[in-house]
């Protein structure tokens, strides 16, 4: 008896995750081109960073990057989807898959891709799990998304931010685009470190079990660093992979094909974008297989080709479907913190209270997250933070009996003066105007205000002082006819925007005048002093010496004020010299500024002091460890 033929049709589910994604993608790109109020988020939903974002929070406590804990629910539920139906992202949502397919098909039109098989195949596909193993090990020692640095998706998407090595984004640009014209799936077989960690996931008993034996060592306090498992997973992944190829164990979704009706046509095979044989196999266990469903659309037999011999094509895309919708609803509702650290006993933790401030645009991923820690270990009575990137908002364990909520809210608070346009002295006379601003507390938003002013007003500077609302004061030339009511209008703006470096930056806003706008007016010399914001920079122990160890001389600023922002670089060279043990600056009575140096004149004479000062080349050294040298500008003479 024969089965009834049907004519191939579209894969409908598949069709409408793939061309949705890219649709989404683009609609996002072009509405960031055009509405420059908008801030697009490329990686909020990104399962490979989110898995690693997990592996950094297991291993340091602490969060990579911007990672929130939407990525690490969305790299759970590829994993869940991996384990129990098969890789479902990279059949049905990956965008560099689809372009991938697309590529590849265009190169088939072209008769020119071509299928790696064999020997050359099984050696490639090891290089997914090195790039999987280097991707990690680096995200995990560093708590920042290695894979920014190449990831070809993440390059477009970001415009190639800072965070992107040119050269790798580059060359896995050209390996993506061009190589999958020629190569099948080039990137997705043999490079893509999610599909390295897919597959390890489709070996779930193996994954699960090194994750096992490594929570049981440490359970019995074995110290055993996380780069052994990691090792173990990667190279064991690869193992099994070119072991198990066409027979992945325990896979309990997959394709099935009728040997009684099957009419030996190898459509299913011609059409598989991953080339598995399907016409010669009885049920579809290959690693490769992500169940896309081309081969089920494509068969002329109906039911022959089934999912677990059910006509169930639409279950991977209602399961990925289910996973989403979950994944959205948990997003909600579950947040980790980027960092949560404490220091103080369990008893002063327990007997703590907790202080909340949100609004801070600065708290903004892993780095500024480590910065407040730090700032905040130095204080006496605090005994830990947790940080929350996604909604800019830290949290304070502290001590009730020598802390408060209003003084840790000061502590917290980071005033700014900023000049931002020269005065001459012939203006004579500064207006100064007071406000206090509602939803404006870190230096990010002094940033934005003095980006809006710049924008919309001839101000000069502004700075900010700690008090509920902020305390406010913008600087204008004494000869400014001022609305203060179009300046409340601006300092209330909804939106701003603004380009640094011909790139443009777009920022929602939400600032309130509470009380003002004041105005005063100030002489010149006064608002020089009252803008004046000191250097002081201690090295080579400082702290260690008595003060009758220290001599100390000063020299007149003078004509080097005008390169005082390059004074950073003369504070390194001179800190290379032992005897020197610290600089700053100060204005007398008359408003000139002065340069003090610390030194130790059992190790080094003033004069040798003054010599290193005014030497051709400044030599200095960042923190990461690089060194440089530059041009000095100083020159300084001794009164």
């Amino acid at each position: 008896m024969t089965t009834k033929k049907r004519k191939p049709k579209s894969n409908f589910y598949k069709q409408l995750f793939q061309f949705g994604i890219l649709f989404i993608l683009a609609y996002l790109g072009i509405r960031l081109f055009f509405d420059k109020t908008f801030t697009a988020d490329f990686e909020a939903y990104c399962p490979f960073g989110g898995l690693q974002a997990l592996g950094s929070y297991l291993s340091r406590g602490s969060l990579a990057c911007t990672m929130t804990g939407t990525q690490i629910i969305m790299g759970l539920l590829l994993a869940a989807g991996a384990m129990l139906f098969g890789k479902l992202f990279c059949g049905y949502i990956c965008p560099i898959g689809t372009v991938s397919e697309l590529i590849g098909k265009l190169g088939d039109r072209l008769k020119i891709r071509f299928t790696i098989t064999g020997l050359a195949d099984k050696l490639l596909r090891s290089l997914k799990y090195v790039l999987l193993f280097i991707t990690f090990y680096f995200t995990l020692t560093s708590s920042e998304l290695f894979c920014k640095t190449f990831d070809p998706y993440y390059a477009l998407a970001s415009g190639f931010n800072s965070d992107v090595v040119v050269l790798y984004a580059i060359l896995t640009l050209t390996i993506l685009l061009v190589g999958s014209l020629f190569v099948r799936l080039l990137w997705c077989k043999y490079l893509c470190p999610l599909g390295a960690i897919s597959n390890i996931f489709r070996f779930f008993w193996f994954f699960l079990a090194v994750i096992g034996i490594f929570a049981l060592l440490l359970a019995f306090d074995l110290n055993i660093h996380w780069i052994w498992p990691l090792g173990v997973v990667s190279v064991g992944g690869y193992i099994l992979e070119i072991w198990k190829m066409k027979k992945v164990a325990l896979s309990p979704v997959n394709i099935t094909r009728s040997l009684d009706s099957c009419i030996n046509c190898n459509i299913c095979s011609k059409k598989c974008p991953q080339g598995i044989d399907v016409a010669n196999m009885v049920k579809v266990t290959h690693i490769d297989c992500n169940l896309c469903g081309d081969c089920l659309t494509h068969c002329p037999e109906k039911n022959t080709l089934q999912i677990n011999r059910k006509s169930w094509n639409w279950l991977p895309a209602a399961v990925l479907a289910v996973l989403l919708i979950i994944g959205f609803s948990l997003k909600s509702v579950w947040e980790i913190p980027t960092i949560d650290e404490k220091w103080g006993t369990p008893e002063e933790i327990e007997q703590s209270a907790v202080f909340s401030q949100s609004g801070l645009k600065n708290i903004k991923c892993f780095g500024s997250s480590a910065a407040f820690s730090a700032q905040m270990q130095k204080v006496k009575g605090v005994y830990g933070v947790a940080t929350y990137v996604k909604r800019h908002e830290v949290k304070v364990w502290y001590n009730p009996a020598m802390l408060n909520d209003s003084m840790l809210q000061k502590i917290i608070f980071t005033p700014v003066k900023k000049i931002f346009k020269p005065v001459k002295r012939e203006v004579g006379e500064i207006l100064k105007v007071n406000v206090s601003l509602e939803n404006f507390f870190d230096p990010m938003d002094a940033y934005y205000l003095q980006q809006l002013l710049l924008k919309y007003t001839n101000a000069v500077a502004l700075q900010t002082e700690y008090s509920c609302p902020v305390l406010v004061s913008i600087y204008f030339p004494g000869d400014t006819i001022l609305d203060l009511s179009e300046l409340v209008t601006v300092l209330e703006s909804k939106t701003l925007s603004y380009t640094i470096n011909e790139n443009e930056y777009n920022v929602n806003l939400n600032y309130e005048v509470i009380t003002g706008p004041n105005t005063d007016t100030l002489q010149i010399d006064v608002y020089g002093k009252e803008m004046y914001v000191p250097t002081q920079a201690r090295f080579n122990k400082y702290t260690s010496y008595k003060s009758e160890q220290i001599s100390t001389f000063k020299v007149h600023m003078g004509e080097n004020s005008k390169f005082k922002n390059e004074l950073n670089y003369l504070i390194s060279h001179i800190s290379g010299e032992d005897g020197i043990l610290a600089l700053s600056t100060s204005l007398d009575d008359t408003g000139a500024e002065w340069v003090e140096i610390a030194y130790l004149d059992s190790l080094i004479q003033k004069v040798k002091v003054l010599e290193q000062m005014n030497s051709d080349s400044l030599y200095y050294t960042y923190r990461d460890g690089t060194e440089g040298a530059k041009a000095n500008p100083f020159v300084f003479k001794e009164d």
